[in-house]
């Protein structure tokens, strides 16, 4: 629904306290007056811009959580949780705090109770998402000096690991490969496989702390374990006997055309897969791309904005995982290109695929996948 629409549900209560926080006069008795006022108001750009700009981080992180969010309704446990999502994992009585974060959203004007068969659920105005998203972005990159150049050279991957899957599979279908005890190709089939595949990456020397983010995580080097988990997830594969072999399923895989098809299920793998060690993900792969919407962003300047966001994961810092877990999948995933400063910083833009295919997708609906 609209702005007009739910103001024209809402109980006059909530009309009063949307008026008294943004310091409304006229007449509050009427409610049709009353609406007439809000709708002119929580519309005009002015009012946005000067909301925006007193929002703390805690505030501006729950707002991006809702209003990037597309599902039409919210129930009181989403909203909670992402409250909590919010605020620092240090405040204490953090349920309160996070009733609290509600209950200032709807004198806000940003959540309105549903009515009839949706009682218990929470609708936001829908033609008040982008201007509010827009207005952050506005103010954020106001605080920002403009990169004066471009990288003399960058890399798009675009979707070279739909391609590696394909060499992937085919590499299995020669012959199977011989397993460790461990569960992990040997190292000499792994240089192999590695040198084969589009993007070069190095066998992992025995990390037992690298956990979380997939099967073989702690055998295998990002990207790879990235593709082996989606083939795996699919049973393209399968271990089986010491060896890892094709399956049927994977050799008819195999020998059908690319699809832009596999190239979504595989963002939509990465983010399931992902979020369960960083639950913030569906926000933070949406606002990077709008962040660096035709224009190159450091990544020292993503960091000082994002870091706050970003919870540890066990041996993984807020650093490791917006740069490692995230930035860098992101590139590996077609989503972002990436090049370097003369200085040595890393710089980021957002691709077409992120522009289009990824406005559309709504990765907080999508439940965790847990390998092991």
């Amino acid at each position: 629904m609209n702005l007009a629409e739910v103001l024209v549900y809402a109980d006059i209560g909530q009309l009063h306290q949307i008026a008294s926080h943004y310091g409304y006069e006229g007449n509050l008795h009427s409610k049709n007056e009353l609406i007439t006022t809000l709708m002119t108001r929580l519309r005009h750009s002015q009012t946005i811009t000067h909301e925006v700009e007193q929002l703390s981080s805690v505030d501006t992180h729950f707002l991006l959580l809702l209003f990037l969010d597309k599902r039409d309704r919210l129930t009181l446990e989403d909203l909670l949780a992402k409250a909590s999502m919010a605020l620092p994992d240090g405040e204490e009585q953090k349920k309160e705090a996070a009733r609290k974060q509600v209950a200032i959203a709807i004198k806000r004007g940003w959540l309105f109770p549903a009515k009839g068969n949706l009682i218990g659920q929470y609708q936001i105005p829908a033609d008040l998402r982008e201007p509010y998203i827009q207005a952050w972005l506005t103010l954020w990159r106001g605080q920002q000096e403009p990169i004066p150049y471009e990288p003399l050279a960058y890399r798009d991957e675009g979707t070279a690991m739909c391609d590696d899957i394909m060499l992937f599979l085919q590499f299995l279908a020669k012959e199977p490969v011989p397993l460790t005890a461990d569960g992990g190709m040997y190292k000499r089939y792994q240089v192999q496989l590695l040198e084969f595949l589009s993007v070069k990456e190095e066998p992992l020397p025995p990390q037992k702390w690298r956990f979380g983010y997939g099967l073989h995580f702690d055998l295998y080097p990002d990207r790879f374990s990235l593709l082996y988990d989606f083939c795996y997830y699919h049973r393209w594969i399968e271990e089986i006997s010491g060896r890892l072999e094709i399956t049927e399923s994977g050799a008819e895989r195999f020998a059908e055309t690319y699809t832009d098809q596999t190239y979504h299920d595989l963002v939509r793998f990465w983010m399931r897969l992902y979020k369960r060690a960083i639950p913030n993900l569906p926000l933070l792969t949406q606002l990077i791309p709008r962040m660096a919407t035709s224009r190159w962003i450091s990544q020292e300047r993503l960091s000082q904005t994002l870091l706050p966001w970003i919870k540890p994961f066990y041996y993984d810092k807020p650093e490791d995982i917006l740069v490692t877990r995230i930035l860098k999948m992101m590139v590996h995933l077609g989503l972002l290109k990436a090049g370097q400063a003369e200085d040595g910083d890393w710089l980021y833009t957002g691709t077409y695929a992120s522009q289009s295919w990824m406005k559309q997708y709504n990765g907080f609906v999508d439940t965790t996948i847990t390998m092991k």
